[in-house]
């Protein structure tokens, strides 16, 4: 399995035509009128209305996603253990999300595992502020209950997302290791050299580049004005494929955990291709961008393919 990333990746490298990944998950659910204001988020669909789940994903693979990700992202202990939900049963949740997945992508796209951090558990937005301390053993008894039922599920890839601490990606990727798993590993940032935490991006750079089964690196649910630089800052210190997905641009409250009006980013041919000739390979959305954000996405990534091709 992890040769058909591998071989997806190589082809891009090829084309120059980046692969273009899913969306917002909870924003595509939140759509429907569906309330995600508790411990599980998204992942509480894997128990109360997996057909939805299969549904959004669909929506997003007809959008041009080529990788779509499994709920699992809030699909962690604490939050089992929030909504009473006994370990064993928490495990055979995150494998029916790989399930559900795969079954939407019908061997069109591949199924990458979600692995949020642990500050996603926490509900409180630690995940754009990395303000918690756990020891390595800590984390990693945190993380590998879930890695392990999304490996056994048979997912393609892990998605290792939304990573504010350097300390918790080196556990996590010593376990995609430790699990012989293809990963891409994103970040958030406080600025477009820097963690959330403070560590610094082009030391999460050498981490992955010294690991054999990171095959990307690059940001996740960072406003789109931070891309650039951040793309930048990775390509002095690795020659990894980079990845990019920015939520919408719109601001998130940690404090309140409310998302702020503000302008809607658009992903026009001439970010894209700044993006895809700064290194990236693989390109999508996070929170606050809907299938219709990847279909533009989609379309604007083809058009440079287009452009780019020997006539």
């Amino acid at each position: 399995m992890s040769r058909t990333f591998t071989q997806m990746i190589e082809a891009a490298e090829r084309t120059g035509e980046p692969i273009i990944i899913d969306g917002g998950l909870g924003t595509a659910l939140e759509s429907r009128d569906i309330d995600l204001g508790h411990e599980l988020w998204s992942a509480a669909l894997l128990r109360e209305s997996p057909d939805t789940l299969a549904e959004v994903h669909a929506e997003f693979i007809r959008a041009g996603a080529r990788i779509v990700t499994t709920a699992s992202y809030q699909a962690t202990p604490l939050g089992f253990e929030a909504a009473s939900i006994p370990a064993e049963e928490g495990r055979r949740l995150i494998a029916a999300g790989v399930e559900i997945a795969a079954e939407a992508a019908a061997s069109r796209s591949l199924v990458a595992g979600s692995a949020g951090p642990y500050g996603a558990a926490l509900g409180n937005g630690a995940e754009y502020t990395g303000d918690y301390r756990l020891d390595d053993a800590e984390l990693r008894t945190f993380h590998r209950s879930r890695i392990e039922a999304l490996v056994r599920a048979g997912a393609d890839l892990l998605a290792i997302e939304t990573q504010p601490s350097l300390p918790e990606i080196r556990v996590l990727v010593g376990l995609a290791e430790e699990y012989d798993i293809a990963a891409w590993l994103s970040v958030t940032l406080s600025d477009g050299r820097h963690l959330a935490d403070g560590s610094n991006l082009a030391d999460v750079a050498e981490v992955a580049s010294a690991s054999a089964m990171v095959r990307a690196v690059g940001v996740n649910c960072v406003r789109p004005s931070l891309v650039s630089e951040a793309l930048a800052t990775l390509a002095d210190v690795t020659d990894l494929p980079l990845i990019a997905y920015p939520n919408s641009g719109e601001a998130y409250d940690a404090d309140s955990m409310e998302w702020r009006d503000g302008p809607h980013f658009e992903p026009g041919v001439d970010t894209i291709a700044g993006w895809r000739d700064a290194g990236a390979r693989l390109l999508g959305g996070c929170c606050r961008t809907a299938p219709e954000d990847i279909a533009r996405l989609a379309a604007s990534a083809k058009e440079i393919s287009r452009a780019s091709s020997p006539d």
